[in-house]
């Protein structure tokens, strides 16, 4: 190669390289603290008043074949020896899922009455 082209090629690689943008310095810290958030929102617990009975329910993710599912489970300690359960895709729907699952069982076994039943999974 000739001499000039071997300068030119250098004085081109110069340039280029401070004029491309310089990397940034990755925030570990910011980056972990929102994945931390996130993931701890994924499980949740309340307490709740069910017909005059101090009941709970829970929702937590659970992973199958690859995909994201939503345990629930809804139970009454201290008045019912059972619990309402459902696996589905919905965060929301789990729940919801858990407590139609409770209320079903608690009508069979003639805890509740068909109208309190209703008014529940209504309101």
């Amino acid at each position: 190669m000739r001499k000039g082209v071997v300068t030119g090629l250098f004085v081109a690689l110069v340039v280029m390289c401070l004029y491309l943008p310089q990397p940034c310095e990755a925030q570990y810290e910011a980056l972990t603290a929102a994945i931390l958030t996130k993931l701890s929102k994924m499980w949740h617990s309340d307490t709740l008043n069910f017909l005059g009975h101090t009941c709970h329910v829970s929702r937590t993710p659970t992973v199958k074949r690859l995909k994201l599912y939503w345990k629930g489970k809804f139970w009454c300690p201290g008045w019912a020896p059972f619990s309402g359960t459902s696996r589905t895709k919905s965060r929301s729907g789990s729940a919801r899922e858990a407590t139609k699952s409770f209320v079903g069982q608690a009508l069979q076994r003639r805890l509740i009455t068909q109208q309190e039943a209703d008014l529940w999974l209504k309101g």
